[in-house]
């Protein structure tokens, strides 16, 4: 009986410990609702650094943007959200989000809607 009070006080001890460790939020997905996203972009953003895109607050610095809204429906497919960042920025060398990550063929996919929907805008 002693054996097994030890074992869970270890348990428990090791649990905190890992909860407390740095970096551990930031590991752990987003939660229901919410909406976190990164953007690599082929240079440094033109745009200006602050953005609201299609309900996500986006923050740009050099060549890095991220995104993140506390409440949002991930209806849209990971490309789509993606050109519609990268028609606001510009070309993305890498964009990812909700645990996602576009490929290669995709991110050029992503680039090229990118230019059609400036287009439609103008």
């Amino acid at each position: 009986m002693q054996s097994f009070r030890t074992v869970g006080a270890i348990a428990a001890a090791v649990l905190v410990t890992g909860m407390a460790a740095p970096g551990a939020a930031s590991a752990q997905p987003p939660l229901a609702g919410e909406f976190s996203g990164q953007a690599t972009l082929a240079s440094p953003a033109q745009a200006p650094p602050e953005a609201t895109i299609n309900g996500v607050a986006w923050r740009c610095e050099g060549d890095q943007c991220s995104g993140y809204a506390a409440r949002r429906a991930g209806v849209d497919g990971l490309v789509k959200e993606c050109k519609r960042v990268a028609a606001v920025v510009g070309p993305v060398s890498s964009y990812k989000s909700r645990g996602r990550e576009l490929t290669a063929g995709q991110v050029r996919a992503c680039n090229r809607g990118a230019i059609t929907i400036q287009t439609a805008r103008n």
